[in-house]
């Protein structure tokens, strides 16, 4: 009996470790464990929680499937900050770093905190700077302009292995 709960045991625990997806009819894509498939009915374990899904509501399984970084902003991740001038320069760009900072310059006694969502190249140029991204302590339109500005400035390291675009933000704090 023990021996049958260690092999268990050890079975499950190098199932657990393998990365499965499903493909819904509807669209939707589960990542999970794939346990067993028994009468029509796969047996995954999502979330820590086991779960059945029927076989017709299935269009594809991927087994150990790998998915490149596809450049798309990830909100996780350490978030550097450096400071130039006077002014505070966070930044979140996954797999680059700052090699061009920011002009930061300011023309008014107006206070806050601009998140500016920017999207760089391969070679790592800001094709785009959106000021106003959640975390924005202000609405001064003033303020987004020169955060905008300022951000279109930056450089980043190049990544010719990468994504075409890579998404991440840059916050000033003024």
């Amino acid at each position: 009996m023990k021996q049958l709960l260690a092999f268990f045991l050890i079975t499950l625990s190098f199932s657990l470790s393998a990365q499965h997806s499903i493909v819904l009819k509807s669209g939707d894509k589960i990542d999970c464990v794939v346990l067993s498939l028994n009468n029509d009915v796969w047996k995954v374990y999502e979330n820590g929680k086991e779960r059945l899904i029927s076989m017709k509501e299935v269009t594809s399984v991927f087994f150990n499937e790998y998915v490149p970084y596809d450049g798309v902003f990830i909100p996780s991740g350490k978030e550097t900050t450096l400071k130039v001038g006077d002014f505070t320069v966070k930044y979140l760009m996954k797999d680059r770093k700052m090699i061009r900072e920011p002009k930061v310059s300011i023309g008014t006694q107006d206070k806050g905190t601009v998140v500016v969502k920017v999207v760089v190249d391969r070679y790592g140029n800001v094709l785009s700077a959106e000021p106003g991204q959640s975390g924005s302590t202000t609405s001064n339109n003033y303020l987004y302009i020169k955060a905008q500005t300022a951000a279109k400035i930056a450089k980043f390291d190049e990544n010719l292995k990468g994504p075409l675009k890579t998404e991440g933000t840059i916050t000033i704090v003024y």
